[in-house]
């Protein structure tokens, strides 16, 4: 990389000044494909992450057998692909995984000897995987567990709440995909049992994790302090474009309603949540309404379903973006304490996504994406 580039890492971490990159395919260095560039996007939302990367083919190191992105058969489809960065300016500095996941899509300029390449984390086995069986008398958590496992992956999983039948179904059993199903594949149906119990669903490598939002503490907080002068402060480390936006609507306060009906019993349910927590009454006032519908479902599964989608709709009315210099450590999940902007923003937010770039004429830079998720009271500035 041209130049150095000092970027103050979170919890007392060493500064990073000469970033490099490098890429693993099926475990080892290609020296036939050069690292250019690559945009990776992560985020706690309900995709697989992705990794965008451009490579300089150096025709003189071509194997025999041809270059690893163009094997014959469906051998291309399962390449396992890992994004790896250090400071090379920190003796000693160990690899760090930000990135492992299958490859997608090729494109190759001969005329410009340019490689295009375009991956998805391990997410996307269940996405490319179909539902066709049927679980019946299984708790949400082994019916995770069980697709993960199918798919070849390992499951970490800690879900709440009891039996889920054949997904939402009570006693019966019914056909998946072949049957119409609402639920296509293992991803659908896992994103729905996530967000019914509240939990988030994410790859880590090959592990696919399933839990509760973490809540934020010192070994996850980053810190972006606009009082500081000194140099790790944001204006010295080259933070840049912040963006403090509001939704005046979700301001008025929210509302969820869930309703539930059993057909064999002919009996209804209704639960509401909002700011002052979960009732079966309607609270008053005007704030906005949003209702969904979970048929056959309990009531200790409407509660914490409304709790959840509250959460989620909530966490949208205060966003804040800006670019800052890379941080390795800095992941969708995880918080940034914000301070010394003079407005009611400040406080402790959920890292909603980030878009990592690194190039060797532009350094490494990061775009994050800021929302107040699973923070606990006063950690956040309330109006």
């Amino acid at each position: 990389m041209n130049g150095d580039m000092t970027v103050t890492a979170p919890r007392g971490q060493a500064v990073w000044r000469a970033p490099r990159a490098r890429l693993l395919v099926n475990g080892a260095e290609r020296a036939e494909t050069g690292l250019e560039h690559f945009t990776l996007t992560r985020t706690r939302y309900s995709r697989a992450d992705t990794l965008e990367m451009g490579l300089a083919l150096d025709r003189t190191k071509i194997p025999a057998s041809g270059p690893w992105f163009d094997l014959k058969g469906a051998a291309v489809a399962g390449t396992d692909i890992q994004l790896q960065m250090r400071d090379a300016a920190r003796p000693g500095a160990q690899w760090t995984t930000l990135f492992a996941g299958v490859m997608d899509h090729v494109e190759l300029s001969p005329a410009e000897t340019v490689v295009r390449i375009a991956c998805r984390d391990y997410l996307a086995r269940l996405l490319d995987m179909r539902v066709v069986d049927g679980w019946l008398n299984m708790t949400a958590a082994e019916v995770v567990t069980a697709m993960v496992t199918a798919a070849g992956l390992a499951p970490r999983v800690s879900m709440p709440g009891g039996m889920v039948g054949q997904f939402w179904q009570v006693g019966h059993l019914r056909m998946s995909a072949p049957g119409h199903s609402r639920f296509q594949t293992a991803f659908d149906l896992a994103c729905y049992l996530a967000t019914t119990t509240g939990c988030d669903l994410y790859a880590e490598g090959k592990t696919i994790t399933c839990a509760p939002p973490a809540t934020p503490d010192a070994t996850n907080t980053h810190v972006l302090d606009y009082t500081d002068t000194g140099p790790a402060s944001p204006l010295s480390m080259g933070a840049s474009g912040l963006c403090l936006a509001r939704d005046c609507q979700i301001a008025r306060g929210v509302v969820v309603h869930v309703m539930s009906w059993d057909s064999r019993q002919r009996t209804r349910i209704d639960y509401y949540w909002s700011a002052t927590g979960g009732s079966t009454q309607r609270p008053a006032g005007g704030a906005e309404l949003h209702g969904f519908t979970l048929p056959g479902a309990r009531l200790d599964l409407l509660r914490q379903y409304a709790q959840a989608r509250y959460n989620q709709i909530v966490a949208h009315e205060r966003t804040i973006t800006g670019r800052i210099p890379g941080r390795l450590d800095l992941a969708p999940r995880q918080f940034m304490r914000l301070s010394g902007t003079g407005t009611t923003w400040d406080g402790t937010l959920g890292v909603d996504a980030v878009s990592s770039h690194f190039s060797w004429e532009d350094g490494f830079s990061q775009q994050v994406t800021l929302r107040t998720r699973n923070v606990m009271e006063g950690d956040a500035n309330d109006d």
